[in-house]
């Protein structure tokens, strides 16, 4: 892909953002660098300004990021400049994209989720896209973070052999980051998978469900989002030599073992957490059946009494409490009394 004059044109209108805003302004970086040299550059919602670096970069590698995907009049320009295809363009601004790998005559075109963990229970989700040609990679973000600030630091500061490998072995760290974030998610859910059986046997409390119910859910969008990951890369095999290199694509190789084995694990704790929600559902009916036993005990003990109250009607001639000033006062309160007796013995059985 050779320099050239950028015209500017008018955004094709079958061409539309899909999915949620994050950013106000849009904010490139741009590093160009070699084994000797690095030179990094940042603008804010304007392509210009970088274009001139990008026409008299000679040998170096360059790779180009944006935050804020949004933007589909940056994203535009940014593609006319490149000669991108009007269906990679719109796959670029459509955050609902399903990870895939694309080969096209002189440009490598990579999508895939990129997973963060919030908290135990959540985590967001980032559509990041990339297109890797001769010397340039492009990496397309819907908001800023700090999935690969080790590797601008690496970069910075010339640590390991980055600046002395090509693009394609840019790609393989940028992605690489991404399957660590996915390591970095299931080790939170298995953490609290962890603690969850032994909560559920103390105190099997209906809140529980709901927390199992969002550690499947994140399972399960994990497992959708690295099943077409894992087949992309398994995808890279069939890349011409032009773009990922015999020697890097090893790297990829190595990924591929990676992404089989977070396959594995997060199928394995949807396994587990099926099964904490059977302890759940068990614990609680063992726990019913206690509750029923002694209900049933209490009922048995005083369905004789209330049998033979009901038959005499408790009408006697001869009775003391009868004729006693705070007898009904004192039997409200013998009541109230029993009441509250009732409660906190629940309580502390922890039926309520």
């Amino acid at each position: 892909m050779g320099k050239k004059l950028f015209h500017q044109k008018l955004v094709d209108p079958r061409i539309q953002f899909v999915g949620q805003q994050f950013l106000e302004t849009p904010e490139l970086q741009l590093f160009l660098y070699s084994e000797k040299q690095l030179r990094e550059y940042a603008a804010s919602g304007k392509f210009g300004k970088l274009r001139e670096h990008l026409d008299q970069r000679q040998e170096n590698i360059a790779w180009l990021n944006l935050h804020g995907v949004h933007d589909v009049e940056l994203v535009n320009q940014i593609a006319q400049y490149f000669n991108l295809d009007k269906l990679v363009v719109q796959d670029l601004v459509d955050t609902t994209q399903r990870p895939k790998i694309e080969i096209h005559s002189d440009y490598l075109f990579f999508s895939i989720k990129s997973l963060s963990p919030l908290n135990h229970q959540k985590m967001e989700v980032e559509q990041i896209s990339f297109i890797l040609t001769k010397g340039i990679l492009i990496s397309f973000q819907e908001k800023k973070g700090d999935h690969f600030e080790h590797i601008r630091k690496r970069l910075r500061e010339k640590l390991g052999t980055v600046r002395e490998q090509g693009a394609d072995y840019l790609l393989y760290l940028l992605i690489d980051a991404i399957t660590g974030n996915y390591f970095n998610t299931l080790n939170n859910l298995e953490a609290l998978l962890d603690m969850l059986p032994v909560e559920v046997t103390k105190d099997p409390r209906p809140g529980f469900i709901s927390t199992i119910e969002d550690v499947k859910r994140n399972l399960f969008t994990i497992r959708k989002s690295v099943f077409p990951l894992k087949e992309a890369i398994f995808f890279t095999e069939k890349v011409p030599q032009s773009f990922i290199s015999p020697p890097v694509n090893r790297y990829f190789s190595d990924l591929k073992d990676q992404l089989l084995q977070l396959f594995d694990e997060a199928d394995l704790n949807l396994s587990r957490a099926e099964g904490i929600t059977n302890l759940f559902f068990s614990y609680q009916g063992h726990r019913m059946n206690e509750v029923m036993k002694v209900l049933t005990l209490v009922a048995t003990i005083f369905i004789p009494l209330t049998f033979i109250a009901g038959i005499y009607g408790m009408n006697f001639q001869y009775m003391p409490e009868l004729s006693w000033k705070w007898g009904y006062f004192f039997v409200w309160g013998f009541m109230l009394l029993c009441f509250a007796g009732m409660i906190l013995f629940f309580k502390r059985k922890k039926w309520l």
